[in-house]
């Protein structure tokens, strides 16, 4: 009985280990799914807000964000949002998880694929700007007869939605050049509350 128990004891803690990295493995492939999917809100769910903050994703999230209101129109709104998602679909790509170590109370996981370097785009709104009053030069005598009959508001989103194919595209061959690096990363995750949190990103 005593040498039964000691296995039952053993495949016990050895199933509590796989099923543990199990759910390690999981959050971290749900980090890189919600990050292809731009879903910033379940990324807050499941990493820490200084790991968030260092990727900038939420900031370059926001930037794109601005331009998805009612006042861009219809067009513009439907361009910034197709380009948002694609930027970030392409961030990182082929990812598999190699290891899976405890470190005292943390868990260390690494990762291999490939990252697109966008440190160099800007998305900022000067490109938008300038594309805008390009446009509103050239046509000008259209763009007056608008606000004439309909209005400012009008005219603006008249002009947000001209420009959006041009502007995107332009914005899409950019991107698309950024070079493409090899990832190997390791990720921290931490428990709080019950829960498996990121809590470092290093590579």
């Amino acid at each position: 009985m005593k040498v039964l128990c000691v296995f039952a004891l053993v495949f016990l803690a050895g199933c509590s280990s796989t099923n543990s990295q199990d759910e390690q493995k999981q959050v971290v492939t749900d980090f890189f799914t919600y990050v292809s999917e731009c879903d910033i809100k379940n990324l807050k769910k499941i990493t820490s807000s200084s790991v968030l903050n260092d990727m900038e994703l939420e900031k370059m999230e926001k930037e794109l964000s601005q331009y998805t209101e009612e006042e861009y129109g219809k067009v513009f709104v439907e361009e910034t949002d197709k380009f948002k998602k694609a930027i970030f679909k392409d961030l990182f790509t082929d990812i598999e998880i190699k290891d899976v170590k405890e470190d005292g109370d943390k868990v260390k996981v690494t990762v291999t694929g490939k990252e697109k370097d966008y440190s160099k785009i800007d998305f900022d709104s000067n490109e938008l700007n300038t594309t805008a009053q390009n446009y509103i030069t050239e046509h000008y005598d259209e763009i007056s007869k608008v606000v004439q009959k309909e209005g400012e508001n009008a005219a603006l989103i008249k002009v947000f939605d001209e420009i959006a194919p041009t502007l995107y595209q332009t914005m899409t061959d950019t991107y698309k050049k950024a070079p493409t690096k090899k990832l190997t990363s390791t990720v921290t995750l931490e428990k709080k509350d019950d829960k498996w949190i990121i809590t470092g990103l290093d590579e």
